[in-house]
This record gives C-alpha cells, structure tokens and sequence, in this order.
C-alpha cells in the first residue's frame, strides 16, 4: 500500500507539474502576444501617418508646384498669385514637417524647401526665368519623394506581415506543446489506474 501511495503522489507532482507548465506557457504567449500587437498598432499607425498622409501632403504640393510653374510661364502673371501659392506650399511643408521622416526623406524634403525658398527669392527679384527653372527641380524632388513614400510603405507592409506570421507561428506550437501535455496528463492517470488495479490484493477466502 505504501509503494502505491507513492506512486500515487508523484503521479500527483507530475500531473501539477504538467499544468503549471500549461499555466506559463498560456502567460508567456500571452505577454509575446500584447507585445506583437503593439508593435503591429505602431507599425499600422506609422503606416497610416507618416506614409498615407504623407503621400496626400505630396500630391497636393505638386498640384500647387504644377499651377506655380502655370503662373509663372505665363506672361505678365500676377506676383500676388503666385506668392499665394508659395504660401500654401509653405502650409503644406509646415505639416510635412510633423511627421517622422527617414534620412533619405529629410535630405530630400530640405532641398525641397530651399527651392522654395529660391523661388521666393527669385520672384521678389523679377527673375522669372530663374524661378521656373527652379520650380521644375522642386517638381523634380516631390517625384523623388513619393518613390520614397512606396518604398517605405511597402517596408512597414512587410514588418506587419512578418509579425502577424509571428504571431500565427506562435500559436501552432502553443496548441502542440498543449497537445503534447494533455497526452502525457492522460498517460499518467491511465498508468496509475492500471498500477493500482494490478496491486489490489486478492482474497483468497474466495476460491
């Protein structure tokens, strides 16, 4: 009776031991996976914000830069026009301003603003000719910008993907080692079943 009492107890240990090792592994994966999300949400805003938005900011700057270069070809144009545009271009730059940048972004988006600037300049000085020219590099530096825009996006495109297959993977072998616990929980038990059924002392009395 001893050796099956025993028995019985580190049956016992084992069977604890098994579901601990459940309750920390569900913890575990359950503190990875708040962390995955997170970064998921970060990378989703980052996506939105600094690439979507970013991408309307550029879109409407090289409408104002495509009427810009319109006024200034024209003949006689009216420099309270054109200085209107160059001040929404402004506002615009104030709101791209805001947003996280890359260094490549950053180099590119300053030299956008010193054209600007340039032109500025170059219309106060009535030198047409000059602003156009000017105007057509800063028209040239917003296409270079929205490459950048798809090239970054597609980058925190791939970073989610990643992480949502991360979090995929995770949860198949969850489900295994879960499997794998629940298949050695019952081997126990059927073993101590079957240990116990073999040790019932017989009566003799009754043959």
């Amino acid at each position: 009776m001893r050796t099956m009492w025993t028995f019985t107890v580190k049956n016992k240990i084992k069977v604890a031991m098994l579901f601990f090792s459940v309750l920390c592994l569900v913890m575990l994966t359950n503190i990875q996976e708040q962390r995955l999300v997170k970064r998921i949400n970060e990378s989703v805003t980052s996506l939105y914000s600094d690439r979507l938005v970013v991408g309307d900011y550029i879109h409407k700057l090289s409408n104002r830069m495509e009427k810009l270069l319109i006024l200034l070809s024209t003949a006689n144009f009216s420099p309270k026009e054109v200085h209107s545009e160059l001040k929404k271009i402004d506002q615009l730059n104030t709101l791209y301003e805001k947003t996280v940048l890359t260094d490549k972004e950053n180099i590119n988006f300053n030299k956008f603003k010193i054209y600007i600037q340039q032109i500025t300049q170059n219309v106060n000085a009535t030198d047409h000719a000059q602003a156009i020219e000017i105007s057509k590099y800063a028209r040239q530096t917003l296409e270079t910008l929205s490459s950048i825009q798809v090239e970054e996006g597609k980058v925190k495109l791939d970073e989610v993907l990643s992480m949502t297959s991360t979090s995929r993977l995770m949860s198949y072998i969850e489900i295994v080692i879960l499997i794998v616990i629940a298949v050695l929980i019952q081997i126990l038990v059927f073993s101590a079943k079957v240990d116990m059924g073999a040790k019932v002392p017989k009566d003799h009395r009754l043959n």
